[in-house]
């Protein structure tokens, strides 16, 4: 009668009905999702020019490759979405704007936002790599004559460190410098060996002595919200 009625979720329940529980702790614990992701996300406090908003969202690849670094985990895909602010549809801004319009919360008109994905070569932590990736497609499907009000960067289809697969050998042709491609493939592994060093030695100072005892000149720039966000628990000033 119960498979009839809650189908392959009768066992289950029958399961508990005799106090036995299948699922033990060590298969809990070594449970690991097949996708995971990692993400930050900010309202911001005014509406953002184009160049303010790429200074936002390089701040905030930054921060969240250093959670990578801390998890242990690296990816090869990123994402990025891009919510517009609604005095984008007023005046000069309004006019020259021709895509498509939506309703937001409170159902006002406002742009649609822009979202999109840019893959990298191979999986990685390195902070450089990814905000190259973030800011190459930020340029891409970004409306520049648009304002900016939220951001969302994720880092994708994330892996743990050692769980990193096999790297393809590399391809090769009658036209290709062997020795020189050689040359600058283990350059570049050894400067991302570098950077991670670094990355983790900044995980442990402001682990230490705050998060912002490490900032970058470009925090301290115009519309720049790290140190702010640095200073804050659960999105709320600390102190409050």
């Amino acid at each position: 009668m119960l498979y009839k009625v809650f189908g392959i979720n009768a066992e289950l329940i029958i399961d508990h009905a005799w106090g036995w529980e299948p699922t033990t702790v060590p298969i809990i614990k070594t449970y690991r999702p097949t996708t995971k992701s990692i993400s930050s996300g900010q309202v911001l406090k005014e509406p953002y020019e184009f160049d303010k908003g790429r200074l936002i969202v390089h701040e905030m690849m930054e921060l969240l490759s250093l959670d990578l670094v801390r998890k242990g985990f690296i990816t090869k895909k990123v994402t990025l979405t891009i919510g517009y602010d609604r005095e984008s549809l007023i005046g000069e801004r309004g006019l020259k704007y021709k895509g498509a319009v939506v309703k937001d919360y409170f159902g006002r008109s406002i742009p649609k936002h822009a979202h999109g994905t840019e893959n990298l070569d191979h999986y990685t932590s390195s902070t450089k790599q990814l905000c190259t990736a973030i800011l190459r497609l930020y340029d891409r499907i970004v409306d520049t004559n648009l304002l900016i009000r939220r951001v969302n960067v994720v880092a994708e289809e994330v892996i743990l460190e050692h769980d990193k697969p096999e790297e393809q050998p590399m391809q090769l042709d009658f036209f290709s410098d062997v020795e020189k491609q050689e040359k600058e493939y283990e350059q570049a592994k050894k400067a991302e060996e570098r950077e991670h060093r670094l990355q983790k030695a900044t995980l442990a100072i402001q682990e230490r002595y705050g998060k912002n005892a490490i900032v970058k000149g470009m925090n301290f720039l115009e519309g720049g919200t790290t140190i702010e966000r640095n200073g804050q628990i659960g999105g709320h000033r600390a102190g409050d």
